[in-house]
């Protein structure tokens, strides 16, 4: 076989499936944060670069790569280590996660709003479809996994995630 016919995914494997109910919080979301006896504290809050949010009275939590559920904990934590709450009861809810971004052999490439659900193939249909050079068998996807970037092998089937990178790769003849 000629090294410039293999396919561009070869040498990769798949990438790690990964649950939509438990995807992990990273700088650039933006959380609703519900705290029913605390007055002033409901609101949006961003995860800041270093994935930390700030809120009244607690000052800084660091949320980035806990789930929502996960969040919740450490914000009811923080409240009862500072005395703030005896008995906390906090909500927090997606507000905006970070984008999708698709490039590669498809009709419109760039940003795109992640919603629950989302798969390669949905991306693919918001981005115009394939381009007639595409190789509808090779997509990459690079994802952050336990806070590590990890490139793996895609189908159209895979479930997408916030702040996925997803490649479609041009087919050689």
């Amino acid at each position: 076989m000629v090294a410039g016919c293999a396919p561009a995914t070869s040498g990769l494997s798949a990438i790690p499936a990964t649950d939509t109910a438990e995807f992990r919080l990273e700088p650039g979301d933006k959380i609703k944060v519900q705290i029913p006896d605390l007055v002033g504290a409901d609101g949006e809050y961003s995860v800041d670069q270093s994935g930390i949010i700030s809120l009244p009275l607690v000052e800084e939590v660091k949320i980035s790569g806990l789930t929502l559920r996960e969040a919740e904990r450490a914000v009811e934590k923080s409240l009862l280590d500072k005395r703030i709450l005896v008995r906390p009861n906090v909500t927090i809810q997606a507000a905006s996660l970070r984008p999708i971004y698709i490039l590669g052999e498809v009709g419109k490439p760039g940003q795109y709003e992640y919603r629950e659900g989302l798969t390669v193939f949905s991306i693919i249909s918001l981005a115009g479809g394939y381009t007639y050079r595409a190789d509808t068998m090779s997509m990459v996807i690079t994802r952050t996994v336990n806070g590590r970037k990890v490139t793996g092998k895609a189908s159209e089937n895979t479930i997408v995630m916030p702040g996925d990178q997803i490649r479609i790769v041009e087919k050689w003849f």
